[in-house]
């Protein structure tokens, strides 16, 4: 059986939010908001309904790390966290994945952020 990456993990008790980790786990805001605006709103929808009935508890636990040295499976809790902020905005301000009559693409791109997580 292999063994997953450490990328691929999650802290014990938040393992049922691992299916979202390929989409939403990525370290720069642009790049969640690139994925949020490429991905269909009812997937997005799921996203949001399951990272809601954790985010207080994901939050509490975060709590305990310094946010420049979480280890990996935390630090992945966290960008999920930082993905359902985008997805948040998708679901409670537009409905939909990206902003009605504003083009798909746009042309600022986000190079520094919020760091170590971007």
């Amino acid at each position: 059986m292999d063994t997953p990456l450490a990328t691929d993990s999650l802290p014990q008790g938040f393992e049922a939010l691992a299916p979202f980790l390929a989409q939403w786990n990525l370290r720069t805001s642009h790049e969640r908001w690139i994925s949020r605006a490429q991905t269909p709103y009812a997937d997005i929808q799921r996203f949001y309904d399951a990272m809601m009935e954790r985010v207080e508890d994901a939050t509490r636990y975060l709590d305990q790390f310094p946010l420049n040295d979480m280890p990996e499976p935390a630090a992945n809790l966290f960008r999920l966290l930082l993905g359902m902020s985008h997805a948040a905005i998708a679901v409670e301000m537009h409905q939909a994945a990206g902003i009605r009559n504003a083009p798909a693409n746009h042309a600022l791109e986000i190079v520094t952020g919020f760091q170590p997580h971007g």
